[in-house]
């Protein structure tokens, strides 16, 4: 009988240990679709379905961390009471929703890839040739903002080609993120992690890979961050290579 309560004692721990929990994400106007639920105490990671709904191996105690694009992060210390029936958050959204962009004098340019890429190319052997990119008295990295604007606009240059495509200027990225609520100065430096006085110098580079101005929509919000994200990225590299130079 002691061998019995024994084995029994040692088994409960490894059967509790591998459970799996469901559940469904939604806030106040949908299910929250691609969600990411992350078992912390764990290190599992899974994401909800276009309904909303997950399941994720985990047990008493474990601690869950539910994060969405613009709702605030959420923690869930789970009990048994979970695991006995589908469990159910909700998430709310983040306040400074994103607002309606109005672009206004926007131009219009023909995207030739081959010839843009060949241009790029050129400009970019002529930038570091000119030192576009220098040092101060203090050894901190400084820039000719006029030589990089000139550098940046002489990639539109084609004054042989027809305009069809509308993209995004330097004008439009400043009212962006001078008016947005989301899209506004703590995003660029802490997000982005753009320094402020590189700002400027930020907007011309995205112009210059010629967003299509469509991006600006509030539809669109999703493809843009992607974008911002991305060409953040490799405008950093930019200025890190450069400045070593």
């Amino acid at each position: 009988m002691k061998s019995l309560k024994l084995l029994v004692f040692l088994l409960v721990p490894l059967l509790t240990n591998a459970q799996i929990i469901k559940g469904v994400v939604y806030d106040n106007e949908a299910a929250v679709k691609g969600a990411k639920i992350i078992n912390r105490t764990q290190n599992i990671l899974t994401y909800t379905n276009d309904d909303g709904v997950f399941q994720i191996e985990a047990k008493v105690n474990d601690v869950l961390v539910i994060n969405s694009y613009f709702h605030e992060q959420q923690f869930v210390s789970l009990a048994q009471s979970h695991f006995d029936n589908d469990i159910v958050i909700e998430l709310k959204k983040i306040t400074n929703e994103l607002d309606e962009v109005e672009v206004t004098e926007v131009r219009e340019k023909l995207f030739d890839s081959l010839n843009f890429s060949n241009t790029t190319a050129k400009q970019g052997q002529i930038a570091f040739k000119k030192r576009t990119f220098g040092s101060g008295e203090n050894l901190q990295p400084t820039l000719d903002l006029i030589a990089v604007a000139k550098l940046i606009g002489n990639l539109f240059k084609n004054k042989n080609k027809v305009p069809d495509v509308v993209y995004v200027t330097p004008e439009d990225l400043i009212t962006l993120f001078e008016t947005n609520t989301y899209f506004n100065q703590k995003y660029l430096t802490t997000q982005l992690e753009i320094p402020k006085p590189y700002q400027q110098l930020f907007f011309d580079y995205l112009s210059a890979q010629q967003l299509n101005v469509t991006i600006l929509k509030k539809e669109n919000e999703f493809e843009l961050v992607d974008a911002l994200l991305i060409h953040s990225n490799a405008f950093k590299k930019i200025l890190e290579e450069h400045t070593k130079n």
